[in-house]
């Protein structure tokens, strides 16, 4: 029988990559034996080319800019999952969340109770903890919640969008970008009677998290909806940009990206005031990349060098993808003596490490029950004692929906539906970052063994929380069966491309929803009216996205989506 460790030696690999328990390896505590505060900021749907310190002109972001000066960054950081909710499962268990059952966004799922967060592991070394912003990560039942999982204090909302300017005082309110804001589980005034913008409401709250802590650690997860959709952002942060020389589309983006960095600086200012900030490791993270649905102006589908917002940069892939461009993020770690200044750390890390990272500096390896972490400690790759060849992660592992990637050193194996052909492509990311040339014909045998290596992995999932599970999923693998992917890649380039559909038959846009229904109206002789296929996409996309998934399309849309728009 092949084991994983066969697979691992046949690519090249030592035991390293065997999935042993990881955060053995820690870097001494300080000297004062007192744990450091943390401050782990996540954006959302903050693309790589979103941040000055990589090199873009046309966004403003002097203080995420500041603390890679003054930290490190991580030029092949990535995220767990290319969406908001599973990626911030892992992020905050250091789990694959797939092991958990999370595949995809659910408000039914969340982590499971067996599973400890970030939070309750904190908590039992003495840590305050809190939570500002989006939470997505459960909220069909309080056990699940914030202050249910580890938040001593908890602001903000549980779902996955919302609106900058309103929200509901209803606590059963199911529009998802209007649901309630709330505060320790009970439901705030609505934004829209304080004439807030959300983005501001999170920083000043996270600001004053930091004044009252007293003599205890303290971890304060701030969690950004900025800069997922709607696109909304006052007219004084749009005006500050106005010199960049880029377009209004991309200024009105810029806007939102400024106030974000703004608030990143005002908890800066509020941890050097409270004479902390060389005290504190500080994390700057975004949840996944840039969406693919973006814009004002029509098409709002963007392609490969065509967005108008939100930048992945000069990766392949958006939101939703396996691909760089869905995972590969803008990853910044700042601590003073502890984390080198302006060091750019290039081996692959992900947000798995951030939990056995933080835990590391309290002498914790796992947590006390579930899964160990699939994370490691990164300081002794950054700062050693561990070579600076050492790779923390010598496999890494995407699995959402039929999409799937597994990097092993170099190399890249993925499967994916959108931003490009359906097959099982091999990419060198050393010599093509951009995913531009599929090298799986070229190296057959690599590509193979890469296949077979993610389907061991793969194979040994628990169900999906929401029953959906992944349609191409090898499990007979364990049995000896083998997905053969030069003859999947024949097949698939041999089918016809579904007529009328995009790249994926199950992907619902505006545009597929334009045809469908000029379709319709022509079999019954009736006028087609653009217009109104327009209002009631509008209506239906909830999350801004684009892409009608299945709950937008079982939600109901409201009674007035007809006349929004007119």
């Amino acid at each position: 029988m092949t084991t994983r460790r066969d697979l691992l030696k046949g690519l090249g690999f030592g035991v390293a990559a065997l999935g042993l328990p990881s955060g053995c390896v820690t870097v001494a505590q300080r000297a004062s034996g007192r744990n450091p505060n943390v401050v782990l900021i996540y954006s959302d749907d903050q693309g790589w080319g979103d941040v000055g310190y990589h090199g873009y002109t046309d966004v403003l972001t002097p203080n995420i800019d500041r603390l890679a000066a003054e930290g490190t960054q991580f030029s092949q950081g990535y995220v767990s999952a290319s969406v908001c909710g599973p990626s911030r499962c892992g992020l905050l268990t250091g789990v694959y969340q797939q092991r958990l059952g999370v595949y995809g966004n659910y408000d039914k799922g969340g982590i499971p109770t067996s599973q400890p967060t970030l939070f309750e592991m904190l908590k039992r070394e003495g840590y305050t903890c809190g939570v500002v912003g989006k939470w997505h990560v459960g909220m069909a039942r309080e056990e699940l919640r914030p202050n249910a999982r580890g938040a001593d204090f908890f602001y903000g909302f549980l779902g996955g969008s919302h609106d900058y300017y309103t929200s509901s005082r209803d606590p059963d309110d199911r529009r998802r970008g209007e649901r309630p804001i709330m505060r320790n589980g009970q439901v705030e005034r609505p934004i829209q009677e304080s004439k807030g913008y959300l983005t501001e409401m999170f920083t000043q709250e996270a600001v004053q998290f930091i004044e009252r802590t007293d003599d205890e650690p303290f971890c304060l997860y701030l969690a950004y909806n900025a800069v997922h959709h709607p696109w909304s952002v006052p007219d004084s942060y749009v005006k500050r940009v106005q010199h960049l020389a880029t377009h209004d589309e991309r200024k009105l983006f810029a806007g939102m990206v400024l106030a974000l960095d703004d608030g990143v600086g005002a908890v800066m200012a509020a941890l050097r005031k409270k004479g902390v900030a060389d005290d504190t490791l500080v994390i700057f993270m975004s949840d996944n990349g840039s969406p693919r649905g973006q814009g004002i102006a029509a098409p709002r589908q963007k392609t490969r060098g065509t967005t108008t917002m939100s930048s992945p940069g000069p990766f392949n892939g958006f939101k939703g993808d396996t691909y760089e461009g869905g995972t590969r993020v803008p990853f910044v770690m700042r601590w003073p003596g502890w984390i080198p200044k302006g060091k750019t750390y290039r081996q692959p890390v992900i947000n798995l490490d951030i939990p056995a990272t933080v835990l590391a500096r309290c002498g914790v390896s796992k947590p006390w029950q579930g899964h160990v972490f699939d994370g490691v400690d990164l300081l002794p790759f950054v700062v050693g004692p561990k070579p600076s060849a050492a790779q923390p992660h010598e496999v890494l592992y995407w699995r959402r929906g039929e999409d799937y990637a597994i990097l092993a050193g170099d190399w890249k194996l993925a499967r994916d539906d959108q931003a490009g052909p359906r097959t099982i492509r091999l990419f060198n990311l050393a010599a093509d970052p951009g995913e531009w040339k599929d090298l799986a014909q070229a190296h057959p045998e690599r590509a193979q063994a890469m296949q077979d290596l993610f389907d061991a992995w793969d194979s040994a999932l628990p169900d999906n929380q929401s029953g959906r599970n992944p349609r191409n999923r090898n499990t007979g693998f364990v049995a000896g069966k083998r997905v053969d992917v030069a003859e999947f890649n024949r097949t698939v380039a041999a089918a016809p491309a579904p007529r009328g559909k995009a790249a994926n038959p199950n992907v619902r846009t505006l545009e597929t929803e334009l045809a469908r229904d000029k379709r319709t109206a022509t079999q019954k002789g009736r006028p087609f009216n653009p217009e109104q296929t327009k209002r009631w996409f509008r209506a239906k996309d909830l999350n801004g996205d684009g892409i009608l998934d299945e709950r937008e399309l079982r939600t109901k849309v409201r009674p007035d989506w007809n006349k929004v728009g007119k």
